[in-house]
């Protein structure tokens, strides 16, 4: 997790500036401060983050429309915010809120059951990422959960843990709910162990509108969601380079 957020931006970047500045009286100096503050900008860029994410939710090869193998929907977890003061404890991030609203309204679109999926990636949590999707798809919009793998760390082991609990019931196809810029990703995951999953995931904008957004003179102004975007696609990349090497 460290060695991650020192790869991504702004982290590295800023490496490069402050190194730069170290040996300023050179020319290698200078060129890492022009290259560090490049980098920063580019990063920062919303035509350059919507690219990055293009590029991987048009990989995501997703359906509108469960298709009829299909007998469970899967839910991946996104993270969660730790002690949030208004709740008094744990609770779901952002990136699990949207995750489990849509698959709260795929469920309602086609009654198959829930199957969420996270567990404690720090390892002393008092409860799963899963059961925390749980609480608030349960107790606050009235959806059922039906199973609850609380046991993975990771997006493989989401895939290995839930194609276990699946195969127990003998389904082997599922709808894969997660960010459609996380698909590429979690179907190579699913695919290790066999299970089939369709995709119907949630955007970070309507496809159309990413292929007919052109130029646009603000896509060259840097923005802080543009930066969070752009970690959030390298992040997908970085993660599939890693899992070949690791899971294959």
């Amino acid at each position: 997790m460290a060695l991650e957020l020192l790869l991504m931006p702004p982290a590295s970047p800023l490496i490069l500036v402050v190194t730069g500045l170290l040996f300023r009286r050179t020319w290698m100096g200078r060129g890492l401060v022009v290259l560090g503050l490049l980098l920063l900008y580019v990063a920062s860029l919303p035509m350059v983050s919507h690219a990055l994410t293009g590029a991987l939710e048009e990989r995501a090869r997703a359906v509108e429309v469960a298709p009829a193998p299909a007998r469970v929907i899967i839910i991946l977890a996104g993270g969660r915010r730790v002690d949030a003061p208004e709740y008094g404890a744990d609770t779901v991030n952002h990136f699990s809120l949207e995750r489990a609203r849509y698959g709260a309204w795929v469920h309602r679109q086609t009654g198959l059951p829930i199957l969420v999926s996270g567990g404690r990636v720090g390892g002393d949590e008092p409860l799963s990422e899963a059961e925390l999707m749980q609480q608030v798809l349960t107790e606050e919009w009235g959806v059922p959960v039906r199973w609850v793998e609380d046991r993975s760390r990771n997006t493989c082991e989401n895939a290995l843990f839930s194609a276990e609990l699946l195969r127990a019931e003998g389904i082997e196809h599922a709808v894969l709910v997660t960010h459609a810029v996380h698909v590429p990703r979690a179907r190579w995951c699913f695919e290790q162990t066999g299970l089939t999953v369709s995709a119907m995931p949630t955007y970070s904008r309507r496809p159309d509108q990413q292929a007919a957004a052109g130029f646009d003179g603000r896509g060259l102004i840097p923005q802080s969601a543009a930066l969070e975007r752009t970690r959030f696609a390298l992040h997908e990349y970085l993660g599939m380079v890693w899992y070949r090497f690791r899971y294959r």
